[in-house]
């Protein structure tokens, strides 16, 4: 018999008053005779020796004596958000070619350069920057600086790196297209933030192929200028040697023409709506249910990590334990919160059997619902402040980790104390503020939804939760 609409509100009413007790009924308590955890630690406050420029760029250095290494990260805002529409997404091959050739050395040298010190290049983009790192031997530090700082100032972009880095760029999307996940997410990310930047999941085959070295220069001015730029040195260095280092080599750079603008404020309000990606013949859905979140710097940030960890952040999540221990609808579903500088984003994910699709975004709204209409209880709560917790110190014990911990939180407006503080924010979140974030952000009612899949089999069940759009990939 058909679901109607009517039926499944009434299930999810009944499941949401008693379906919290029936399964934690199910769970098998700890053995009496275990230890208690210990109190939570937060990483160790980093000796921090600031010697910013007169032109504006920023400078960290951070000394971590006994291991011989050094990371030296530069990052530039203006990731991917900062792309010009026709060129949405090619920040990444920006990042790639940058460091192939400067106005001094070729590609070629600057790898050998590197390799004498036992050091390596690499380059990346985010949504909001792009992070150049040089990582190797502490001994060469002073040459290691100055091969990044000639990326910073002179890069080149050799017609050749720039022909072989768009040649890369489009096997790789090739690779992703032929997946079934890639067309559903860049539905989901244009349908959680519409118009804004932060909707680019990927670049287009057009806008990669329109890459010129003459575009890639203006887009490097437009972004590598010291007021938009952190220097971070972490490693076994004297901060006073390298404080003169950085000085001669940075201190005469300086900006040329129009600055990238900055990236306007993400959307803050979700809405019901379900999109269809036709996949005629799939026997699978790939489902994503989401709403645009706050950014790390609002005070709902930490809460909201807390509830998304009990929601379907972590393999003990309420979401793994309901669709996949309980129902087997799927192997690993989950749910992500991205932040960045301007917003922030949550993401569930499930791939289904296609014939339980629609029973799938039940139990998906179910659960989010449960967040606000229920109080969390002390163990749930306990377990993903651990968890989160954890998680931080064990990600943030390698070196490079943590200078690319503090490089993102500078990028999102964040100080460098942050790197101390998220423990103690995190052990601060109560069950009410997990409550009412679930009430505010999680609720059902706010969500958008995509689903990739044969709308043949699926558009008629799913109707039951709102009109449907069919999308063609």
């Amino acid at each position: 018999m058909k679901t109607t609409t009517r039926t499944v509100a009434l299930v999810l009413a009944v499941t949401l008053a008693a379906g919290g007790a029936a399964r934690a009924a199910k769970e098998t308590p700890l053995p009496k005779d275990l230890p208690p955890y210990g109190p939570q630690k937060s990483l160790p406050a980093p000796s921090i020796v600031d010697a910013s420029l007169a032109n504006g760029l920023t400078v960290w250095i951070v000394p971590r004596p006994a291991f011989p290494r050094v990371t030296a990260l530069l990052a530039v805002r203006g990731g991917t958000a900062a792309d010009p529409d026709a060129l949405a997404g090619t920040a990444g091959v920006l990042a790639d070619v940058v460091k192939e050739g400067t106005a001094r050395r070729t590609s070629r040298q600057i790898a050998e350069e590197l390799q004498a010190l036992g050091a390596e290049i690499s380059g990346s983009a985010s949504e909001d920057a792009i992070f150049i790192t040089v990582d190797g031997l502490a001994s060469g530090v002073a040459k290691e600086l100055d091969i990044l700082a000639d990326v910073a100032r002179n890069a080149a972009f050799p017609p050749a790196e720039v022909a072989l880095a768009k040649a890369n760029t489009l096997q790789g999307l090739l690779a992703q297209e032929s997946t079934p996940e890639f067309a559903v997410d860049k539905a989901f990310g244009a349908a959680v933030f519409g118009s804004h930047p932060y909707r680019t999941v990927a670049p287009t085959k057009e806008a990669v192929g329109s890459l010129t070295p003459e575009l890639l220069r203006e887009q490097y001015r437009r972004r590598f200028r010291p007021e938009l730029a952190l220097l971070l040195v972490v490693g076994d260095v004297k901060a006073p040697e390298v404080a003169e280092t950085v000085t001669k080599l940075f201190a005469s750079w300086k900006a040329e023409g129009e600055a990238a603008p900055a990236t306007p404020p993400a959307p803050a309000l979700g809405a019901r709506e379900i999109l269809v990606v036709d996949r005629p013949g799939s026997v699978q859905s790939e489902i994503r249910v989401g709403r645009p979140m706050v950014r790390m710097t609002d005070p709902e940030y930490f809460p909201e990590i807390v509830a998304n960890t009990i929601f379907g952040g972590a393999f003990s999540s309420r979401l793994v334990e309901n669709i996949r221990e309980d129902k087997g609808y799927t192997y690993s579903p989950g749910s992500r919160i991205s932040a960045y500088r301007e917003g922030g984003m949550l993401r569930v994910r499930a791939a289904v059997r296609t014939e339980v699709t629609a029973a799938t975004l039940l139990e998906v709204f179910y659960e989010l619902d449960r967040m606000g209409a229920t109080t969390v209880t002390a163990e749930e709560l306990a377990r993903a402040k651990r968890y989160q917790s954890g998680l931080y110190v064990l990600r943030n014990a390698l070196q490079g980790a943590l200078a690319s911990t503090l490089a993102s939180d500078w990028v999102d407006g964040l100080p460098p104390t942050a790197l101390v503080e998220f423990v103690p924010k995190v052990d601060a979140v109560t069950a009410e503020q997990v409550r009412e974030v679930g009430r505010r952000l999680f609720s059902s009612r706010g969500q958008t939804v995509v689903i990739g899949g044969d709308a043949a089999k699926i558009a008629a069940d799913v109707a039951e939760f709102g009109e449907v759009k069919l999308q063609k990939r």
